[in-house]
């Protein structure tokens, strides 16, 4: 009898134990990344883990986790640790492989020299090196590789490969622009979609009005008329633009300065967002043929010479 009470009370008081112990409430100031490196065990796991005052008795992590079969599918990778996380939630984000996102972001008007830059991004395995060729290989781009890419957020996993994102990147891109493409509107001067897309990747860079800015364009491409774009000269100038447009600049011999030459630039200056792409193809119709900003993002549109100069004499010229 006194040994069967002694047993009760020893497994009851083992219970009570692992009961605190599983439910125990990680002590941090804040948030906490810990990582288990591709071919941890589970006793270095719970040894690093109990190094750094996260877990209080190893053996209790231990066994619990052989109770979850942790053991057997623990993943590695980087886990978020949350300053009210318990060891029960934490080995729950083990057993499922909840491990930690990182985002890369692909802003509208990138360019690719800005974009390859991104391969620096923690976490990230550059697999580019900053090199356009080896860019364009991994994306089985052939020509120009402006432009190409869908601007957005992106998730990832640490050691995940720089190439696999644009790959997402390029691949979604495909995906949503042929179906726009598909519907576009009739008669367009452009006959392709990377057309189109050089068209968008101006419009935005030019403003907010995007379907009245794309309807200007399209009419200056109807009339073979230069489309006269600063966004284009900023492009063809690469480095060496300083942030203000001189007239020199609009004389350079570039086949994307737009002021030089007719017609579309040989393709794209930066990313293209879903609303420029839209805008692009379904241009708003009118008789504009320039347009000015008033400096507070929108612009005066005029449908004659005569009317746009008295619109740059009152929006850029007297308000210097």
């Amino acid at each position: 009898m006194f040994n069967l009470r002694n047993t009760v009370l020893l497994i009851s008081t083992l219970l009570a134990f692992f009961i605190i112990v599983t439910n125990h409430r990680i002590s941090l100031q804040e948030d906490l990344i810990f990582e288990i490196k591709q071919g941890d065990s589970l006793q270095e796991v719970a040894y690093e883990l109990k190094n750094r005052d996260l877990i209080l008795n190893q053996f209790f992590f231990i066994l619990n986790a052989r109770i979850l079969n942790i053991d057997q599918t623990i993943k590695a990778g980087e886990y978020l640790l949350s300053k009210s996380e318990s060891i029960f939630t934490l080995q729950k984000k083990f057993l499922e492989g909840d491990t930690l996102s990182r985002k890369l972001q692909l802003l509208e008007g990138m360019t690719v020299r800005e974009i390859l830059k991104l391969g620096n991004s923690e976490g990230i395995v550059d697999d580019i090196n900053g090199d356009l060729e080896k860019f364009k290989l991994k994306l089985n781009i052939v020509g120009q590789a402006e432009g190409l890419l869908f601007p957005d957020t992106f998730f990832y996993k640490k050691g995940d490969l720089f190439s696999s994102l644009l790959k997402r990147a390029f691949d979604k891109q495909q995906i949503v622009y042929i179906d726009l493409w598909n519907s576009r509107q009739e008669d367009l001067p452009y006959s392709s979609l990377i057309e189109a897309i050089t068209l968008a990747s101006i419009i935005e860079k030019e403003g907010l009005e995007k379907e009245m800015i794309a309807g200007v364009f399209v009419n200056r491409l109807r009339k073979k008329m230069k489309l006269q774009s600063d966004p284009t000269v900023i492009y063809a100038l690469g480095l060496k633009f300083d942030g203000n447009i001189k007239r020199s600049h609009l004389r350079i011999d570039n086949p994307y300065n737009t002021y030089r030459y007719k017609g579309l630039p040989p393709g794209p200056i930066g990313l293209v967002s879903l609303s420029s792409i839209q805008a692009a193809l379904n241009p708003k119709q009118s008789e504009y043929l320039y347009f000015v900003s008033m400096n507070n993002g929108f612009h005066k549109f005029s449908k004659t010479l005569e009317e746009h100069n008295q619109a740059v004499l009152k929006y850029q010229i007297n308000e210097r």
